[in-house]
This record gives C-alpha cells, structure tokens and sequence, in this order.
C-alpha cells in the first residue's frame, strides 16, 4: 500500500481471480469428456453361468445351448448408451453412392463377418454413419479405430439386425 491505497496491480489480481472459477467452469462446461476404449465383449451381457453349468452338466441340450446363445446376441448392455467410445471393427458398406463411397456401413468384429458367412449377432455388429463417407474400396479389408458415441438403437437391414448404432466423430487405420 501507498498512503493508506492499495498497490494498483492489486485490483487487476482481485479482478483476475474473480473470473476464473467462471473461465474454469466454463471451459468445464464445453469439454467433452474422453472417448473410452472399449472391445466387442463389452458388448455382450455377462452370460449365465448356471446355464454354462446345465450344460456342462448335460441337463440341458445343445440345441438349449444354442438358444440361449442366439437369445443373448440379440440383448444390449444397457449402461453402454450415450457412451463416447472408441472401439476396432471391420466396416461393410450398406449405401453405395455414385461417388463409389458409403455413409451408411456396419462395423463388425473380424474380417468377412457379413452376408457372405453368418453374421456376427446383433450386439456384435454396430450401425454406423459416417457423413464423410468413406470410399468403398477403403472399407472392407482394412480395420479402423471408430470413434463417438453409441447409443442402444434398434436396426434392422437386408443384411442382418444390430442393437446399436454410432455416429462417426473419428475414423483411422487400425494400428
């Protein structure tokens, strides 16, 4: 202080720390939070293990085995929806435009996974749209990194059934 006044960069100090909890918050506010890596088993709900011991067990058959597999495909994992996740696949093209490119595709766990074989079940295949759009040739036999958020989502094609779907924020090679 200079004569009973306080030094003059003070205020613009009190004047700083005043806003930055706002700046802070702010900032808080508009980040989004980080993608969470995910894997395809992550997908799936935890299987029963008194059928795997039934079954084991020889009390229920392998066509009651099977059932209960196909039946647990079909089921999402709920906490999964909304979730801002980055997860490896295989893409199909479900869309072909003029431009030989597709903004529509499935993303699916191993290479050929698609009509040509039995596909993946439904929680093991997810629905994607791309607005870029990726070239035809470049899907198929690469594998990518998708990353954005997926959300527990109903889809049914000519090709197969998904339980969930993603919009594209990312697409890279797989490395």
């Amino acid at each position: 202080m200079i004569a009973g006044r306080p030094h003059p960069g003070w205020m613009a100090v009190v004047l700083m720390l005043a806003f930055m909890p706002v700046n802070f918050a702010m900032a808080a506010s508009t980040e989004k939070p980080a993608f969470k890596e995910i894997n395809w088993d992550d997908l799936m709900p935890p299987v029963d293990e008194e059928i795997v011991r039934k079954y084991e067990a020889g009390e229920i058959s392998q066509e009651e085995a099977i059932e209960y597999i196909d039946e647990l495909g079909k089921i999402p994992v709920e906490s999964m929806n909304q979730q801002r996740v980055k997860i490896p696949g295989y893409l199909v093209p479900l869309n072909i435009g003029k431009d030989q490119s597709a903004t529509e595709l499935l993303l699916v766990p191993t290479l050929g996974a698609c009509i040509h074989v039995p596909p993946p079940p439904p929680n093991q295949t997810i629905f994607v749209r791309y607005d870029q759009g990726i070239k035809v040739t470049e899907a198929g036999y690469t594998p990518y990194w998708l990353e954005g958020v997926i959300k527990v989502e109903n889809n049914t094609s000519e090709y197969t059934d998904v339980v969930y779907a993603i919009t594209v924020e990312s697409l890279k090679e797989f490395e």
